[in-house]
């Protein structure tokens, strides 16, 4: 199985329905459970400096909101899973996820195609390039297996399911962070691209990226299509979208983007700040039992 390849039309891979085109020559919605998958390319690098992204200034935006966030999903993995539990986090970035599930105790381990990125996490656990499960041995088996805004990313999501069932040991739990389509920004998003506005559509779907979006998912979706792989749900969990402390790094790590769409999504993330605190959240993570 090849996770970095391209998308394949076919049957829904969340519910099995049919996939229509929705809006654009690029983007698909399944008629029956409403998920968004768009074809494009995907092609992260495997050598260093290849980086159409500022991964310092990303790390620093990224630093305040995922800090929060992780600590609040490792509490819910600590009360699931084993307190010394043999974590493994696919696509751990530069390491937020493994530095401080280490300090928990956890027993942690990585997985990271980028080559840009995946030597910064190995300074806080054994790191493995490449795509998951292809670097894994066929004996190897963890408690938890965490995707943490790595999922939307994967062209094949019943494949990457399987495999995260096989790699999990029986009772162990499976973390799903993911965008939620019914979250504020990207509504509102979505409403200004149907009036031509397309800017920020593009963005929460990470057009033109290394890494774009795939999917757009509903904690639904991600029951249903978990459910079908073998698991059990077993608690969700609301996270932060934005921190205004880090916005701008955050936001003006794409290089060569315009400074006045920056400046833009940098206005409009702060204004509606305190509404997207309590409007539907833009990312929830599942947790999922093996079964």
């Amino acid at each position: 199985m090849d996770l970095s390849g391209q998308f394949v039309p076919g049957p829904c891979q969340v519910c099995g329905g049919e996939l229509r085109p929705y809006r654009h020559a690029w983007l698909q919605r399944c008629v029956r459970c409403g998920v968004l998958n768009a074809d494009f390319a995907v092609a992260i690098p495997d050598t260093p400096g290849h980086q159409d992204i500022d991964q310092a200034m990303r790390e620093d935006g990224l630093g305040v909101v995922r800090d929060r966030n992780n600590a609040r999903l490792l509490d819910k993995l600590a009360a699931l899973t084993p307190p010394t539990g043999r974590l493994l986090d696919v696509g751990c970035g530069p390491g937020f996820l493994l530095r401080a599930a280490s300090a928990r105790g956890f027993a942690t381990e990585g997985v990271e195609p980028d080559a840009d990125v995946a030597p910064a996490a190995g300074a806080h656990a054994k790191v493995r390039h490449g795509y998951f499960p292809n670097v894994l041995a066929s004996a190897d088996r963890y408690d938890a297996i965490v995707f943490n805004d790595v999922l939307e990313h994967i062209p094949d999501l019943t494949g990457t399911l399987a495999a995260a069932h096989a790699h999990l040991e029986p009772g162990g739990v499976l973390a799903l962070n993911c965008p939620d389509r019914r979250g504020l920004f990207f509504r509102v998003a979505a409403f200004a691209d149907r009036l031509g506005l397309s800017g920020a559509y593009d963005r929460m779907w990470q057009r033109g990226l290394p890494s774009p979006h795939l999917w757009y998912f509903t904690p639904a979706n991600l029951t249903e299509a978990a459910t079908r792989a073998g698991f059990a749900p077993v608690g969700q969990l609301r996270l932060d979208t934005v921190a205004i402390k880090g916005l701008w790094a955050r936001i003006r790590c794409v290089k060569d983007q315009p400074l006045l769409v920056s400046m833009a999504a940098y206005a409009f993330a702060v204004v509606t700040w305190p509404i997207a605190r309590i409007a539907p959240a833009d990312a929830v993570v599942c947790f999922f039992r093996r079964t």
